[in-house]
């Protein structure tokens, strides 16, 4: 079955599963917590499809068609209708769907029994996991750092982390730990400063596109991913935590203006981005140019480094660096004797057919439908997955200087708002700008981030815990 078709059968389920915990949560006295365990262990038993057994994946769907459409005949109405989820409408369906679910899985265990446990079908209903996505937008994405801390004091560590620009960059920060150690976070940020990140010079160019600022990622933090300035060091595949970045790709023969173009787009000395409010004017004048890439979209394509075996063997920090590189804004680029990546980057852009490759931000600011295909193709083992997608530049009046390039961004976060569980966008951040925060503004990030979510825990608590068995 193909993935669209999955997604559609899905769906529906899960978003009868959301509904019902909100509005639990918004009427405590809705079910008590058995009957809600019931009637969430019929719907994640319902969109059962696959099982890790083994190593294996077993295929299950087909055995629970008829129970998936009695749940769906029963609680759809209820859950998705317009009408309010009321407790009167609910319980009618509680003792049977707890027998229906009863029978549905004792049925599948014996049918199944010569490839995939009981148990093993247990934990795939009853366990959800988490999986984060972080979205890019410079210094805003760096409110994350206090969501991460507090996901982590509630026990809640990600499966599998996502991330475009400088969301993929605190991503790969994050994958490197078993649990999030915000102490060490902050001292990373410490080691941290401009002239050690970003340098005005000219050099070649060779997979990016040229810009004023030159970005020397391993410079600030190759020690972090045993990676030195002449060679690879920590590679995707090597990660704690399984890690996507997101990076847009120029196709062969479609970028609109020439190169030198993109060199000069910030103006002819660069001595003015030392001063942040010369940095504003001269990106707003860049809006034009970048938003091309926006009106013309076969201009660029989306790729998703660490989808596949091929780009899981990606260098770490170029991936991120890659998806980081906003044209005519910040150039990166792979100039070193590294036979491995230069290998690596000229078969994924033959294959691709692209000529260069710049900002994710520009393709796919918020990768929660790269996130879900990675979960849905056993990239984490369990199909049982909530997504999380944190969007820090989201367009917000309180912010007009940004707004234009908000909503460049905001066009590419609409088509993965269906594959994300819950989408926090944060009202207070840093400045785009703050790409190298001191420890002041890092530490004011984190109490930013921390204070927004802690709202969505109630209801990221109640859907991340593991449902008790109704037997």
């Amino acid at each position: 079955m193909l993935l669209k078709e999955r997604f559609q059968i899905t769906r529906p389920l899960e978003e009868m599963e959301l509904a019902l915990v909100r509005a639990s949560l918004a009427s405590p006295g809705l079910l008590d917590a058995r009957e809600e365990a019931i009637l969430r262990t019929a719907l994640s038993l319902a969109r059962l499809y696959k099982v890790r057994s083994e190593g294996c994946d077993v295929g299950v769907g087909a055995q629970l068609t008829p129970f998936r459409e009695d749940v769906e005949r029963r609680l759809g109405p209820i859950l998705k209708g317009s009408r309010p989820i009321t407790r009167d409408r609910l319980v009618p369906h509680v003792r049977d769907l707890r027998e229906q679910s009863l029978q549905a899985r004792d049925a599948l265990v014996r049918r199944m029994r010569a490839r995939v446990s009981g148990e093993a079908i247990d934990h795939e209903v009853r366990h959800k996991s988490l999986v984060l996505v972080a979205g890019g937008g410079g210094g805003t994405a760096f409110v994350y750092l206090g969501a991460m801390n507090l996901l982590a004091e509630h026990g809640l560590e990600p499966k599998l982390l996502a991330g475009t620009s400088m969301g993929a960059i605190l991503a790969l920060m994050r994958s490197r730990m078993s649990r999030f150690d915000p102490t060490e976070m902050i001292n990373i940020v410490r080691g941290l400063s401009f002239r050690k990140l970003f340098r005005f010079i000219s050099t070649e160019s060779r997979y990016g596109v040229p810009a004023a600022l030159r970005l020397f990622l391993r410079a600030g933090l190759g020690r972090f991913f045993g990676a030195g300035p002449e060679g690879s060091g920590m590679r995707l595949k090597d990660l704690p935590v399984p890690t996507l970045i997101a990076v847009g790709g120029i196709r062969r023969g479609m970028l609109p203006r020439p190169l030198e173009y993109y060199e000069r787009l910030l103006g002819p000395s660069p001595l003015g981005l030392l001063n942040p409010a010369s940095v504003a004017r001269r990106l707003q004048a860049a809006v034009g140019a970048i938003s091309e890439l926006f009106t013309r979209p076969e201009i660029t394509l989306r790729l998703h480094l660490g989808a596949d075996d091929d780009t899981a063997d990606f260098d770490a920090l170029d991936a991120a660096g890659f998806s980081s590189a906003l044209p005519g804004v910040i150039h990166y680029d792979v100039l070193r004797e590294d036979p491995h990546m230069h290998g690596l980057l000229d078969g994924l852009m033959a294959q691709h057919g692209v000529a260069r490759l710049i900002d994710g931000g520009l393709v796919d600011n918020l990768p929660a439908k790269a996130a879900w295909r990675a979960v849905a193709k056993g990239r984490i083992g369990t199909r049982n997955a909530f997504i999380l997608a944190l969007d820090g530049f989201a367009p917000r009046l309180a912010t007009p200087l940004w707004i234009p390039l908000q909503r460049l961004a905001a066009m590419t976060v609409g088509p993965n708002l269906p594959y994300a569980h819950h989408v926090k966008q944060f009202t207070r951040t840093l400045s785009p700008l703050d790409v190298v925060p001191s420890v002041e503004l890092a530490s004011k990030a984190l109490h930013f981030g921390r204070k927004a979510l802690a709202e969505d825990m109630p209801f990221l608590r109640r859907m991340l815990a593991p449902l008790p068995p109704i037997a």
